[in-house]
């Protein structure tokens, strides 16, 4: 075998080590793509460790405290507190089906 034949072989063998190396199931591209994933992964691990914090803060203070907890029920689950004043309108219809404000119970039709 000729020089150049050993330095052909050699050339090769090295592109291939270079092409597994850098495209192989376990080379550089895969390893910049799984540290990429794994900072996003962490970010995200952070963001939610915030939301854990939060929501033990809330739970803590919906335990602790009786006004915030009428509060969140009053607003999340839309229920009435035993002491809230509910007032229900009734509303009236003309001949046409249009809706038309209620009368006031102090207000007379008969003009007195």
């Amino acid at each position: 075998m000729k020089k150049g034949g050993r330095w052909l072989i050699v050339l090769a063998v090295v592109a291939i080590v270079a092409i597994l190396f850098l495209a192989g199931p376990n080379g550089l591209v895969k390893l910049i793509k799984m540290k990429h994933r794994e900072a996003e992964l962490e970010k995200r691990m952070v963001q939610l460790q915030a939301e854990i914090e939060l929501t033990h803060q809330k739970l803590e203070r919906l335990a602790s405290d009786p006004e915030f907890l009428r509060q969140t029920a009053k607003e999340r689950l839309e229920m009435i507190d035993p002491r809230d004043t509910v007032r229900k309108d009734t509303v009236q219809t003309d001949s046409a089906g249009h809706l038309q404000p209620a009368e006031s119970p102090e207000s007379d039709s008969s003009g007195r």
